[in-house]
């Protein structure tokens, strides 16, 4: 989905002060945090008896290649981050370490390195990380729809309990950076705001050695 960046109304410059009030910043970093850490599963409270609960190569396989877009996706916000100010810059910082965060648990839970960003995914989104406020409220948001949709799509391939725990828990926070970001470009469509409509990336773990 193409976000509509409605006239503004008010002040969307990148030292809104009103955004830690709507994001809740530490709040933010916080929860996400917790669901790094704790990773409660729904999904495996039915999952089948047989279902191993550490990730299989195949799971490692496509995990390796998540860490590169939740890599790109903290370097694109620290991208911005050079030229944002104030609250926004707080909050931009919080996204940026969340991703890395991210990176961070799934390397951990696969056994394999940090790795590197998703190169792709950094040139095709660097103008609009570094454009005006609106063109970075609007590829932020659009990248983060990107990486739930990807996330959510990769659920139903993994075999393992905890790569589709830990997945589930990155996406949700995820889905609020999206939400947070809509509502700050003065979006008022509930389908925008709580929907998604954006295409997964087509990650298959045929290129990891």
């Amino acid at each position: 989905m193409d976000l509509e960046i409605p006239e503004p109304a008010t002040d969307t410059s990148l030292s809104r002060r009103g955004l830690v009030t709507r994001l809740g910043a530490a709040g933010l970093a916080g929860l996400a945090a917790a669901f790094v850490i704790d990773r409660t599963s729904l999904a495996a409270a039915a999952a089948p008896p047989d279902r191993p609960n550490v990730p299989t190569a195949s799971d490692t396989a496509l995990l390796v290649q998540v860490i590169g877009l939740e890599l790109a996706a903290s370097d694109l916000y620290r991208a911005a981050l050079e030229r944002a100010t104030d609250d926004l810059a707080v909050a931009i910082g919080v996204m940026a370490d969340n991703h890395r965060a991210y990176a961070q648990a799934i390397a951990g839970a696969t056994g394999t390195s940090a790795g590197t960003a998703d190169e792709q995914v950094v040139a095709e989104n660097i103008d609009g990380f570094t454009g005006s406020s609106d063109e970075f409220f609007a590829s932020a948001h659009q990248l983060e729809q990107v990486a739930v949709s990807t996330h959510t799509s990769l659920i139903s391939q993994y075999e393992s309990n905890d790569a589709i725990s830990l997945t589930a828990s990155i996406a949700v926070v995820e889905a609020r950076h999206a939400t947070v970001l809509a509502d700050l470009l003065g979006v008022d469509d509930l389908a925008v705001l709580f929907g998604n409509d954006q295409p997964p990336l087509q990650l298959t773990g045929e290129d990891v050695s």
